[in-house]
């Protein structure tokens, strides 16, 4: 995979410094020692070279090499300043931040041949005035790949990337090392090994400490090497490219065979090498798409193909040119933030941005269908975003926007639910980028993806960064494990390395993250019978995901500043209120060990949504159509929680009073508020209920209730002037619940500290507000824990059920756990603890075990 887009570099970078990286400042050119190097060869071919056999040794920077013959050593070659300044100046070291100099050597035979044959050597490196290395080598092509590094030690040390690997990398991934049939086989756990030389040596050892760690397939190496590969336990092969023909749109009658050519064109390689299509695990064919507005809707407005796309697309929403201001089609373009002037120009601006990315999206759907083609049905193609919200449009000139002063600068990526809907590709992808303290983030990824994945009836993935994790122990495996708990079936580590052939990218020089990471591998396999066959059951709890919404953020601003969703992992940064909330609101929801489904606006319209019953909604604005279905589905008994600022305007961001006024409420202001950075959400008083009190944190709303209907209307919880906290009015076989407040924001302000390494002192009185909807609606939970702050996600298949256990407590706890059944269970084991006594009843089976930071619960049929 390439390196990352320097669109995202600066905010890698601020995410990166704030996890505290590892990495020290890498040397200057005048703090790298003089070095020398000399070689003797053992054997060639298999042979002893003959006294009168002649080899040639050079070293990179130094013009002046060496010639020797037979098994002799070879004279001293030494390093020169010149070569030492271009060395530390020039890539791969240029991009290095740590104390590492990579430069390398050539042998070549003195007798050309029509192959490279095998070359064994010893290789003598030496510091002047320092230390002496030697080490073997086994050579399949000419170079040897030489390194100067500081150890643990502060001492410079040197030698051959696979001396390098012995010393530095082999005690903490033997540590780590698991057993073949301690590893993951049907879940895909993939990863890139980067050997950088020549050296058989140092692609063997170096592949096997990494298959180790648990992985199960791996992106090509050298042809020469893919037996190497299968011995070291790996059968499957993944590949990468940054991005398909026309990088996210692609408007051409002709599209469909060049994305065959090039999906074929893709694979050809590693087919050549000796893998097989069936061998081929999953491929990645774009990282981070997205695009800059208003540049991409120029690009539009002169291709033809793509008006009439566009055209399209509108008739198939049921507008007329005249709806959108227009006397005709061919008066219809794209436009921008600061375009609209009235009711016609507002929808032109709204269905413009949401055109794009569902252009986009049907373009990748092309794509994943020609790899199908090419390679079989259904092989996962991972599309990898980084907008963690899942906001398709964010106003303002984010990133590299060349249009940094254009009023209509804004970004734009994929919705994920509508990616989904588009069947986008096979396997729905995002990263993670935080350090293990929020390790928890990754069930929220995971349920949206799933979310948008059961859409498009295909699957999910990710891409986890391991090089932002092992500030604890139990991190990493809780992160692979809410990844595969809730139902990822394809997971791509970005990526090993060394970090000194691919630097700026690799976790290889994050020792402390290998035995966590093992760990996490090591219980997936072991429950991996069921976890693989496991399907997560549509839970009964729902959030909204905000679709229209983010199209009016900053509305009153002429040049947007301050959102970002792109690369921004931080829930409580560069947001919106409402987003933040809504993270917040699935945050006390896994404290409760409750299953989260997230649904798009358009679900709110479809026959399925029925199973759902209790709905969570922040966002401002809706469609006229989803409000109203919602309102009939309230009428059906379904329970309706919104917040403040929630479900006041239409998608146009025009008034829309009819949620409020079954709500029976009226707000005095409308609440939209940013919330730039954590620290904005201010503290804002008190709500009471019950005589429990518990701080209020962000805006709030001044609510008054509708005089005439003010009998129906039930106050559950007032706010320190007296005003109505929390409102529920009956309405048919439902009801709808209005939080004044944030309520999901003010729960994660309420935990002021941290308790190993994760944080702690979550208010329970706002947890349990926040949950109450659920409990009384009488949803169905697959699981209940006696303990808060366990997450639980089921997985249930023919087999039996695989319950992850995720304690985010920070501390070791005593659980009991009830697992909804519908068959007799045989028995019950837990990956950690082995079998386990239960307690069978009609409806599920009850346990009671330690649990540390995970664990997985197997229950069989």
């Amino acid at each position: 995979m390439k390196n990352k887009i320097l669109i995202w570099l600066p905010i890698l970078i601020v995410c990166l410094l704030a996890l505290g990286s590892r990495a020290v400042a890498g040397p200057t050119a005048k703090q790298v020692p003089d070095f020398k190097v000399r070689v003797r060869v053992t054997s060639i071919n298999g042979q002893r070279p003959t006294a009168e056999q002649g080899f040639t040794l050079a070293l990179a920077g130094t013009p002046q090499g060496a010639t020797f013959k037979g098994v002799a050593w070879s004279a001293w070659v030494a390093s020169t300043r010149a070569g030492i300044e271009q060395a530390v100046a020039t890539y791969n070291n240029a991009n290095n931040s740590n104390w590492q100099v990579v430069t390398g050597l050539t042998l070549n035979p003195a007798a050309a041949s029509p192959a490279f044959p095998s070359i064994k050597l010893q290789v003598e490196s030496a510091l002047v005035g320092g230390e002496i290395s030697v080490t073997e080598a086994e050579l399949f092509g000419p170079s040897v790949g030489l390194i100067l590094w500081k150890g643990p030690d502060a001492k410079i040390h040197i030698d051959t990337f696979t001396g390098h690997g012995r010393r530095y990398y082999e005690k903490a991934m033997k540590d780590a090392f698991l057993p073949a049939n301690e590893r993951p086989k049907k879940i895909l756990f993939g990863d890139r090994y980067i050997g950088g030389d020549n050296d058989n040596l140092s692609w063997k050892e170096g592949i096997r400490r990494l298959c180790g760690l648990g992985f199960n397939a791996l992106h090509p190496v050298p042809a020469n090497l893919t037996a190497t590969v299968r011995e070291a336990g790996i059968q499957k092969l993944w590949g990468a490219v940054y991005n398909p023909p026309g990088y996210a749109f692609n408007f051409s009658p002709t599209r469909h065979a060049e994305f065959v050519k090039f999906a074929q064109d893709q694979i050809n390689p590693s087919l050549a090498a000796g893998w097989k299509k069936e061998d081929i695990g999953f491929w990645v064919t774009s990282d981070e798409p997205g695009w800059y507005y208003p540049n991409t809707y120029n690009d539009f407005n002169k291709d033809p193909n793509a008006l009439a796309t566009f055209h399209k697309y509108l008739q198939d929403n049921k507008l007329s040119p005249q709806d959108l201001g227009k006397s005709s089609w061919e008066e219809v373009q794209l436009i921008g933030r600061k375009q609209y002037t009235d009711l016609p120009s507002r929808r032109l601006f709204y269905w413009s941005n949401r055109f794009v990315p569902w252009a986009s999206s049907q373009f990748f759907a092309e794509v994943a269908k020609a790899y199908e083609e090419v390679i079989r049905p259904d092989v996962p193609i991972l599309v990898n975003f980084n907008n963690f919200m899942g906001v398709a449009y964010q106003p303002g000139p984010v990133g590299n926007n060349p249009t940094k002063t254009d009023p209509n600068a804004a970004m734009g990526q994929h919705d994920w639910l509508e990616f989904g809907r588009s069947r986008g590709t096979t396997s729905i992808s995002t990263e993670d980028w935080f350090g293990d303290d929020v390790a928890y983030q990754w069930s929220f990824y995971a349920s949206r993806l799933r979310a948008a994945a059961e859409l498009g009836k295909v699957d999910f993935g990710s891409l986890v960064i391991p090089r932002v994790s092992g500030q604890r122990p139990g991190g990493m495996a809780q992160k692979l494990l809410a990844l595969v708990g809730n139902g990822a079936k394809t997971i791509d580590f970005f990526t090993y390395g060394p970090e000194y052939a691919f630097p700026g990218n690799c976790y290889s020089e994050n020792l402390a993250v290998m035995k966590p990471l093992a760990k996490g591998m090591q219980l997936v396999a072991k429950a991996e019978d069921l976890l693989y066959a496991g399907q997560m059951r549509p839970s009964e709890v729902a959030i909204l995901t905000p679709q229209s919404s983010p199209l009016w953020d900053l509305e009153e601003q002429q040049l947007a500043q301050g959102l970002m969703d792109v690369t921004n992992a931080d829930m409580y940064g560069g947001r919106m209120g409402y987003q933040s909330e809504l993270y917040s609101l699935f945050l006390a929801l896994q404290h409760s060990a409750v299953p989260v489904r997230f649904v798009d606006e358009q679900k709110l319209t479809e026959p399925d949504f029925k199973t759902v019953k209790v709905l969570y909604l922040t966002a401002p604005d809706l469609p006229a159509e989803s409000a109203t279905a919602l309102l009939q589905w309230v009428r059906d008994g379904g329970t309706l929680v919104t917040v403040a600022g929630a479900a006041e305007f239409d998608r146009y961001h025009q008034p829309m009073p009819m949620l409020l006024q079954a709500a029976c409420v009226a707000p005095a202001t409308a609440v939209r508020m940013p919330l730039f950075k954590y620290d904005d959400a201010k503290a804002n008083g008190t709500l009471t209920q019950a005589s429990k009190q518990v701080a209020v944190f962000g805006e709030r709303e001044k609510l008054t209730i509708s005089a005439n209907q003010a009998t129906e209307v039930q106050i559950k919880a007032t706010f320190n002037d007296g005003t109505p906290a929390l409102t529920e009015r009956p309405l048919g076989k439902g009801r709808i619940l209005r939080y004044a407040c944030y309520p999901g924001l003010s729960y994660r302000k309420s935990a002021k500290g941290t308790t190993g390494g994760l944080a702690s002192g979550f208010s329970e009185a706002w947890r349990n507000l926040i949950v109450q909807p659920v409990q009384a609606s009488g949803a169905t939970l697959p699981v209940k824990v006696n303990k808060a702050l366990i997450e639980a996600p089921a997985l249930y298949s023919q087999a039996g059920v695989a319950v992850t256990l995720l304690n985010w407590n920070g501390t070791p706890q005593t659980v009991e756990v009830t697992v909804a059944t519908n068959k007799e269970v045989r028995r019950v084991a837990s990956a950690e603890k082995g079998p386990l006594r239960f307690q069978q009843s009609p409806n599920g089976i009850t346990v009671s075990l330690p649990l540390g930071d995970v664990d997985v619960l197997q229950v069989y049929y």
